[in-house]
Formats: structure tokens, sequence, C-alpha cells
């Protein structure tokens, strides 16, 4: 995982301020960057890579076919914003059901595995912009379906709980979802470290993702 490690901070979290059935008029989007988000696009350009700027592209299709899904749903948008976390997007006023939120967390991960798909034929060759390319949109697109709080595939998890379960219950059972995957990330990168002396990506990573959900949050509640 050494050479996929500045993948590792691309995760996607949808803020919204509730549910319910009006939406309000589209207004123009802000666009915003943290600190770490700007020094973390900066070292991948500095890095004069291929392998860089085909993470770079990967992610720049994944964040805008999460847009675009927004946008053709009805979702209006009032920011995005790029952490060292990922991008933050923020809902205006209310979505109005679990299917539109469903679809435009799908929407990220999807285009990165359809652009897999559709370069697979062009990639025979190791090592070439294609190549890396693929590699990057298949690792981005897998990790976001992971079933965690605030990857795309933690968003779709708990709609289809939500509509079988209480929200309070459905958040129980994505909670604890989410911290024995993190917990299984960490275990393998520890093994991985201690074999190999391989996978430091996946263990700030695996590290850095609990922090940020559980004791982040516990810490502001």
């Amino acid at each position: 995982m050494t050479k996929m490690s500045f993948f590792s901070s691309v995760g996607h979290n949808i803020k919204e301020k509730g549910r319910g059935n009006d939406m309000k008029k589209d207004k123009k989007m802000r666009l915003g960057i943290s600190f770490f988000g700007a020094l973390m696009i900066a070292s991948l350009f500095l890095s004069h890579s291929y392998i860089a700027l085909a993470a770079l592209l990967a992610a720049f299709l994944h964040e805008l076919s999460h847009i675009l899904a927004a946008k053709l749903l009805g979702v209006s948008l009032t920011h995005l914003r790029l952490d060292i976390f990922g991008a933050a997007i923020g809902i205006e006023g209310e979505i109005s059901s679990y299917k539109k939120e469903a679809l435009v967390a799908l929407a990220g991960p999807l285009c990165n595995l359809i652009s897999v798909l559709l370069l697979l034929p062009f990639s025979s060759v190791e090592g070439t912009p294609i190549y890396l390319f693929i590699s990057a949109s298949l690792f981005l697109g897998l990790l976001n379906l992971l079933p965690i709080k605030d990857l795309d595939g933690g968003r779709v998890l708990f709609c289809i709980l939500a509509l079988l379960l209480s929200l309070k219950l459905a958040s129980r059972v994505l909670s604890t979802l989410s911290f024995l995957v993190i917990l299984s990330l960490w275990t393998l990168s520890v093994y991985l470290l201690l074999r190999l002396g391989a996978s430091l990506s996946l263990f700030i990573f695996s590290a850095s993702l609990f922090c940020k959900i559980f004791i982040g949050k516990e810490g502001t509640a």
C-alpha cells in the first residue's frame, strides 16, 4: 500500500441539516480547502509523478460524480471543502428521501469502477499512465464502498438500515460495523508492518479515521 499512500486521505462526507420535502433554490457553491488538504495536494504536485496525477484525476472524477448526481436529483449544494480526509459537501436545506442520498453517495465509487472497466482493455503495460489511473480509480472506488461512517459505503448502508430500523438503531449498527472494519484494517496494517515492514500508510489511515469518527465526535459532543 506504500504506492497508494496518497489515496488514503480520500474519503467523502456529506453533511446535511435534516430531512424534509422542501428544497431551497440553488445558490453558488462555495469551494474551500483546509491547510492539511492544501499541503497534501501540493506534495502530490511537487512529487512530479504520474502516480500523483493519476490519484488526483481519479479523486476529481469521484467528487465531480457526487456533484453531478446531486444536481440531477435536485439536491442543492452549498460548499465543497477539501481536507486531509477528502471532501466534505454541504447540502442546503434537506434531502427529501434516503433513495436520493444513497444515489448521491454511490455516484463517486461507481464512476471510479466504471472508468476501470472502460479502460481495462488498454492497460496491458504496467506502469503506463492508463495503468496507474486504473489502479488509482479501483483503489478509490473500493475504499469508499467500505461500510464505514463518513465514507460513501457507510452513507449507503445507513440509508438502507434507516428504512428497515429506527434512526437510533441504524446509527448504532453503523457505528459498531465501522469500528470493526477500522479495527480490522488497523490489525492488518500492524501485521504487515511487523512481517514486511510495509503498509505504514494503511496504519496511519486507519488510526486517523478512527480518531476522526469516534474520538473527535466524542470530544465535541
